[in-house]
């Protein structure tokens, strides 16, 4: 199950209007580009209501969020990962999800958002399969946006545009360059993200470079989330192939097993070297498949222990 308990307060939600407009955008997004039927029929491939569920899930040693003192105190559904706020505290740390809903104070007690920072760093322009890869990074950035406004996290955006690492602002329109190797890349990470969680959200495919690069990253939790198409991680061409040429000429051709083969034992050998690299430092891997629909990739950053977890309250 992709969520756990509702609990009885659905009809009081406070939708974040810029989760709403996200899920929009991606759908629309989607169906423009793969020819669905959404724009005539504009519904969601998910319920409203779990997009007000979306907090982001921050793991301490192994403790997880939810397994303290609050459980006893609060008895689970909103109040999990909870406790009582108390006189004389500051009132920034107070849950407004729950203060608005139920009028009670609660702190939630696994993570102090104003020491610790949330830095996502967008290689270049990674495409979620969102529509077309011009409006890929729009859709991104307005989703995690208001994800991060929901759960009141602090919230940094910067975009790596060759050996650059850059804030990004609305301002900003990043146009395609060449990719550089990581480890010139690494070395350009402000040292502002040592305090807090910094998130890599690229498509990139080499790492060669990460086998000899010894200088860990300034931040001390970070999680690499590598958009792949199934066709790039786990592809199963086979039998024949049509080719157009850009001038309308056509020829058929046959895929090669024994290159596939090649291709899928250097993917393995690349997706271990980052890897290996994020575990010597601390981080941690995670694979995301970019596929054709905007609801199973959101159910994959969504599901329970995921990148973004899906709690009640």
């Amino acid at each position: 199950m992709l969520l756990g308990p509702i609990g009885p307060y659905i009809g009081f939600n406070l939708l974040h209007a810029s989760l709403i407009k996200a899920w929009r955008l991606i759908a629309l997004g989607a169906s423009n580009k793969f020819g669905d039927s959404a724009m005539g029929n504009p519904r969601p491939d998910f319920p409203e209501s779990l997009l007000s569920r979306i907090r982001w899930r921050r793991r301490q040693g192994n403790q997880w969020p939810g397994g303290g003192q609050s459980r006893s105190v609060g008895d689970g559904g909103d109040f999990e990962g909870h406790r009582r706020w108390q006189s004389g505290e500051d009132l920034q740390h107070l849950d407004l999800h729950v203060w608005q809903r139920l009028r009670q104070r609660w702190i939630r007690e696994y993570r102090q958002e104003a020491d610790e920072p949330l830095h996502v760093v967008i290689d270049a322009a990674p495409s979620m399969s969102f529509g077309h890869r011009s409006i890929a990074l729009q859709h991104l950035r307005t989703l995690l946006k208001g994800v991060a406004h929901q759960s009141r996290v602090p919230h940094r955006e910067w975009i790596i545009e060759a050996s650059e690492v850059k804030p990004l602002t609305a301002s900003v329109s990043p146009h395609w360059r060449e990719r550089v190797p990581l480890d010139e890349t690494l070395l350009q990470l402000p040292q502002s993200m040592t305090h807090g969680r910094v998130i890599v959200i690229s498509d990139r495919l080499i790492f060669d470079e990460l086998s000899q690069f010894s200088a860990p990253p300034p931040a001390h939790q970070l999680q690499w989330w590598s958009l792949w198409l199934e066709e790039e991680s786990a592809p199963t061409w086979n039998g024949p192939l049509n080719l157009l040429a850009p001038g309308g000429q056509s020829w058929q051709s046959h895929f090669d097993p024994s290159v596939l083969e090649q291709y899928q034992r250097l993917f393995q050998q690349q997706t271990l070297i980052l890897q290996d690299w994020l575990k010597r430092h601390g981080g941690l891997h995670v694979s995301v498949p970019a596929v054709t629909s905007a609801a199973k990739i959101l159910q994959d950053l969504t599901a329970t222990r995921g990148p973004l977890e899906v709690v009640s309250g």
